[in-house]
């Protein structure tokens, strides 16, 4: 029997998204720690803690959980509406000049100086997050997320399962 080893795009490899996890991770914890303590890489944390402001009858800040939210909306409108003017040109294929965008927006953050707005940061890391999270949505064909680790957890026990499943079958 002969074995065909299928060709992934560049942008499904293994290590392009490693590195891209690696990146949401450390956005998500540099936004948290020293960005004005939003997660700029995943909402789901944002929402429990507007929760917990709420809770806490503490309207302002809950009410400020919405500017990250809403960028990382606007991320996501932007990241469907992009690709299709590119993919008619076929100049450049969307995923890769991410990519490029991301390097250039991520050294211009480090450019800004500390005393400026955390909102800049925010904003812009919350766009760019979304972005990335909607275009490079899957591995070798496995549904993946690149900002953040939930669907990793739920990926490892489908498989275990099935491992599992498989070697009972055997016994």
């Amino acid at each position: 029997m002969e074995s065909k080893e299928f060709e992934y795009l560049e942008c499904e490899k293994r290590h392009v998204f490693f590195l891209l996890m690696f990146v949401g991770g450390f956005l998500g914890a540099f936004t948290y720690s020293i960005r004005g303590g939003v997660f700029c890489n995943a909402q789901t944390a944002n929402f429990v803690l507007m929760g917990m402001a709420i809770g806490r009858q503490q309207y302002t800040k809950a009410l400020y959980y919405l500017i990250p939210m809403s960028a990382y909306l606007t991320g996501t409108i932007l990241s469907e509406a992009l690709p299709s003017p590119l993919k008619k040109k076929k100049l450049i294929r969307w995923d890769t000049l991410l990519i490029g965008i991301e390097i250039l927006v991520i050294f211009i953050l480090g450019l800004i100086p500390e005393n400026m707005p955390y909102q800049i940061t925010q904003i812009t890391i919350n766009i760019i997050m979304a972005m990335q999270y909607n275009t490079f949505r899957q591995a070798r064909g496995i549904p993946m997320a690149t900002t953040f680790c939930t669907n990793h957890i739920r990926q490892v026990g489908i498989y275990l399962y099935k491992v599992i499943k498989n070697i009972l079958c055997v016994l």
